[in-house]
């Protein structure tokens, strides 16, 4: 994680001129920005629980079907590497919500290719946030997973122009270029257990509202989108 520390440093990130980034804020009418808070600090941590809650379940069912020891033994499961796994997870998301609402930073082309922001993109599943899961194929699906480990791949082994991807139904030649993000943070190396578990829809959408959407306040004001597009490099190193 130092690696992506020092990614996230104001000298890597944080344009050195042009307009604040009060002036540039421009999301969607219908989105009410909302300032980083404490709010999400504990939203990262329930987030950090319900990935380690439902791992636990699914390595512990697959330790017991192999008949493999799961608290004991030489394939125990270490919680502290579970937990620094969880916490990695989702520190991506947070890099991801970061640099999709700072456009202006030029990494991802969240405004410039339809093709990355509907079938790549953070944004697509923060629009499903609140999308009721009625059925049991709606909340068990991994429609969620793959599209976040099909956007954490792409991040981190970038694409070139000329790449043929898969997206939706058809494959399609890319109308965008990504340079790979050096760093530990997008390995799948870093998360060798996580590798093993597939999140349901419900999982995955739990954890993006959380992260999307501020605490309603007491004085009855209704919860909003947390807007990432004003959060300082050092409020998010005070989040992490």
């Amino acid at each position: 994680l130092q690696a992506a520390a020092a990614l996230l440093h104001h000298d890597s990130l944080a344009p050195e001129q042009g307009a604040s980034l009060l002036d540039s804020l421009d999301e969607n009418a219908h989105k009410h920005a909302f300032g980083v808070s404490e709010d999400l600090k504990y939203a990262l941590r329930e987030a950090i629980e319900a990935l380690g809650n439902e791992a636990v379940q699914q390595l512990r069912e697959k330790a017991q079907a192999s008949k493999q020891g799961f608290y004991t033994g030489k394939d125990a499961v270490d919680a502290g590497e579970l937990s620094l796994e969880c916490l990695r997870l989702v520190y991506r998301l947070l890099f991801m919500f970061y640099i999709e609402a700072r456009p202006e930073l030029g990494y991802v082309p969240i405004r410039k290719s339809e093709i990355y922001a509907r079938g790549y993109s953070l944004e697509s599943l923060r629009d499903l946030e609140l999308t009721p899961l009625n059925t049991a194929a709606a909340r068990d699906g991994f429609f969620f997973d793959a599209t976040l480990r099909r956007l954490f791949s792409l991040i981190g082994q970038g694409c070139g122009a000329a790449a043929q991807q898969s997206v939706l139904a058809g494959s399609v030649k890319e109308a965008f270029a990504l340079a790979p993000l050096d760093s530990k943070l997008f390995d799948p190396e870093a998360t060798p257990l996580l590798n093993q578990v597939r999140f349901p829809n419900h999982v995955w959408q739990r954890i993006v509202r959380l992260m999307s959407l501020s605490k309603g306040k007491r004085n009855g004001h209704k919860s909003g989108r947390v807007s990432y597009q004003l959060l300082s490099i050092n409020q998010l190193g005070a989040v992490y």
